[in-house]
């Protein structure tokens, strides 16, 4: 399934692949419900079969990892686990995106760096193993493409960690269980016992030490294994030292950490950056310094309960007793709450929000004055869709903390999936009154004067919304359909395109380009349109349904009911069957015409437009109450409808119900001023009854809307019915 631009967890857009491989791709994507829209990391890990024990297993193997990870994301140099979750089969890693250069472009060939820089690099990345290491993980894929140069403050970041890919290797046999480790990692860097599947601790300090040796000699990663030393073959030694000149002590400390057997290497990451020191003389480097970081935060010990003494020589003193007790009792229990908070938070990420609901609650139980608390249990509220709930957190977390800016935007959307829109409306005027540049909530803002049929104050947002982030492809086609709406098709085509440029792959920018070509006749664009939306995605039933109208208006009815039975299979909905109902009317098949009419009205009941479908339909099948029955229903459905009540009226004609006819014409005009149909067919009506006048005034006003309107055809009948009538034939 084509990923980008799909929307994983309600949450994750996936916006482009960053990698693809074996043991699946891994993308970039923007987190929707956080302000701004920052960009985060997703990792999708594919099992090798959806077999039902290996899936069980993947899911355990999966958590296991996923445990590690959130672990070692409480590094600054490693990056943080987000969330993590199951979806049809699939495990995805939700990863913080880390902003800056991979070293990979700083170890440019044929430009060797200095021993002081060499060293510091060795440093720099052995700092963060000693983390890695510490929490019982191998890396296994240490190369300079997973080392990225942090643009905020130039540190180096590991990231793709390889054990995760282990989740898919581990199950090549269905059972995940005392498995030969199949080798992960990048050639280049790989130690001989990692490419037998069986990696070690130090088997990172060879990838390590391997970057130093690209790094001192300038040489491209592809002329590293060259560097085995044909007279030491036997050993698999390398010879690099004559491609730099490196101080004895460096080399001697750079030879032993890519030893060809591991037993014979460092055994631990402190064991290097001690013989480091020894043999440069960096006084200024602190080994303590890399002492192992704790997994977890010691839990502090709770403050001991005051010992009740009994006393019984006065009620007064009793009560007092009593009073402290109570008091002791309901002091809030701040690690206790911390606690409880990050195992809600934990829940969240399993996707268990019930779960973490409990959790919260505890929370909440042991310090009910945080409003993190209420606005984390609000959110798990809100993902189980149980507003009312979501919505009194919200309110307490803003209680609370007034300026909770997270909280009111959360409630403006909690809000506006209630329905209530000023509600919502109030919320995000109340974020932008504390993040004037918040360009997703003037995003949301605009959503919603859009549903109020403010158009003009919904794209006055979305401006605003490009001024801040001129590259947002959604707010392009959000302000085309605003502008679409009030009236602006040129402009709204205009938006949507620009909403295509930038995201060429996304569907949705052709289907409402398409939907916009269409209302402005342009047939032949709409096709093209929404050809485009089902090459990109084959199974989107709404652009059948909709290709299927612009055949029906370009007279190609068999290839109309083609596309509208597409849609039907795929989802059965009313513009589908109201569609294809209208394709085959005009192929004259009336009784499949008023059967799909009737699939449409069981759909939706207050479709008014398949009453008037389904009455043309019985109309023509000579049916004529029936098609009475269908105009009044829906006539009464939409008492605004033109063409239902000049419809109805050709009916009366037919019925000869001439004084019926002639209201509902009346009716039709008063609704269309413009509606030359129901004054040629007036015109007609008084000719049958004798009013010769009234039906020539009628004519002459047809002829001329039909004239206006550019419908030469009608205004040459208008025109020979007043001939007729005037020469008295």
């Amino acid at each position: 399934m084509e990923m980008i631009g799909q929307l994983l967890d309600r949450r994750y857009r996936i916006v482009q692949v960053l990698s693809s491989g074996a043991f699946g791709q891994t993308y970039l994507a923007a987190d929707t419900r956080r302000p701004g829209h920052p960009q985060c990391v997703v990792k999708q890990l594919r099992p090798p079969n959806n077999n039902s024990n290996t899936l069980k297993t993947a899911l355990r193997l999966f958590r296991q990892e996923a445990e590690i990870l959130e672990r070692l994301g409480k590094h600054d140099q490693i990056p943080q686990l987000l969330a993590y979750f199951e979806d049809h089969n699939q495990f995805y890693l939700i990863e913080e995106f880390v902003s800056g250069q991979p070293l990979m472009k700083e170890l440019v060939p044929g430009v060797p760096w200095s021993e002081e820089q060499v060293i510091l690099l060795i440093e720099d990345i052995l700092e963060i193993l000693v983390f890695v290491h510490d929490n019982q993980v191998i890396h296994r894929d240490v190369n300079p493409s997973n080392l990225i140069r942090r643009k905020s403050d130039k540190k180096l970041v590991l990231i793709d960690f390889g054990s995760v890919k282990e989740v898919s290797t581990r199950l090549a046999d269905g059972n995940g269980q005392g498995l030969r480790t199949i080798a992960t990692g990048t050639p280049f860097y790989m130690p001989i016992e990692q490419f037998q599947g069986h990696p070690q601790y130090n088997s990172d300090i060879y990838a390590v030490g391997m970057i130093a040796i690209q790094a001192i000699t300038g040489l491209e990663a592809s002329d590293l294994p060259k560097l085995q030393d044909p007279n030491l073959s036997s050993t698999g030694e390398l010879s690099w030292q004559s491609y730099a000149k490196v101080s004895a002590g460096l080399t001697q400390v750079i030879d032993r950490m890519v030893h060809p057997y591991y037993s014979k290497r460092y055994l631990t990451v402190i064991d290097v950056l001690d013989d480091l020191r020894k043999a440069t003389g960096r006084s200024g480097f602190n080994i303590n310094k890399l002492k192992s970081f704790p997994i977890y935060q010691e839990e502090k010990k709770p403050i001991p309960w005051p010992k009740i003494i009994a006393i019984t020589t006065t009620g007064l003193v009793s009560l007092i007793v009593i009073f402290g007790l109570l008091q002791v009792l309901n002091r809030p229990d701040p690690v206790k709450a911390e606690n409880a908070l990050k195992r809600g938070v934990e829940k969240v990420n399993q996707g268990d929000p019930k779960g973490a609901i409990r959790a919260f609650n505890q929370a909440i139980k042991f310090n009910p004055n945080n409003p993190e608390a209420y606005h984390k249990r609000a959110n798990a509220y809100y993902d189980l869709k149980e507003y009312e709930q979501a919505l009194a957190d919200y309110t307490k977390a803003i209680e609370l903390n007034p300026k909770y800016v997270n909280a009111y935007f959360n409630r403006g959307l909690t809000r506006y999936d209630m329905s209530d829109l000023s509600g919502a409306l109030a919320d995000f005027n109340q974020v932008l009154k504390q993040e004037p540049q918040d360009g997703d909530a003037f995003y949301k803002r605009g959503l919603i004067h859009y549903d109020l049929e403010d158009y003009t104050a919904a794209i006055n947002d979305y401006n605003t919304v490009l001024r801040l982030q001129p590259k947002e492809s959604k707010v392009y086609r959000a302000r085309g359909t605003a502008l679409v709406k009030s009236g602006d098709l040129q402009a709204g085509m205009a938006d949507y395109t620009e909403a295509i440029r930038l995201e060429p792959k996304n569907p949705i920018g052709y289907y409402d380009r398409g939907r916009a070509r269409f209302h402005l006749g342009d047939y032949q664009g709409a096709l093209a349109d929404y050809n485009t939306v089902l090459q990109i995605d084959p199974n989107n039933s709404e652009a059948y349904a909709n290709r299927c109208s612009v055949y029906i208006n370009l007279w190609d009815y068999d290839q109309a009911i083609k596309d509208c039975t597409e849609a039907i299979n795929r989802t059965p909905n009313e513009v589908a069957y109201n569609n294809r109902c209208i394709a085959n009317l005009n192929l004259k098949d009336y009784p499949k015409a008023i059967e799909d009419c009737s699939k449409a009205i069981e759909i939706k009941g207050d479709d008014y437009k398949a009453y008037s479908n389904r009455g043309l339909a019985r109309s023509a099948a000579q049916d004529y109450e029936g098609a009475i029955a269908d105009y009044t229903q829906g006539i009464n459905i939409n008492p605004n409808d033109a063409e239902a009540y000049g419809n109805r009226a050709q009916v009366h004609v037919r019925m000869k119900n001439y004084d019926k006819a002639i209201a509902d014409y009346a009716q039709a005009i008063r609704l269309k001023p413009n509606y030359a149909a129901a004054y040629y067919g007036r015109g007609l009506v008084r000719v049958e009854i004798g009013d010769k006048s009234g039906a020539i005034s009628d004519f002459e006003q047809a002829g001329k809307l039909y004239l206006e309107q550019g419908l030469t055809g009608g205004y040459k009948d208008a025109q020979f019915q007043i001939k007729r009538l005037q020469s008295g034939s």
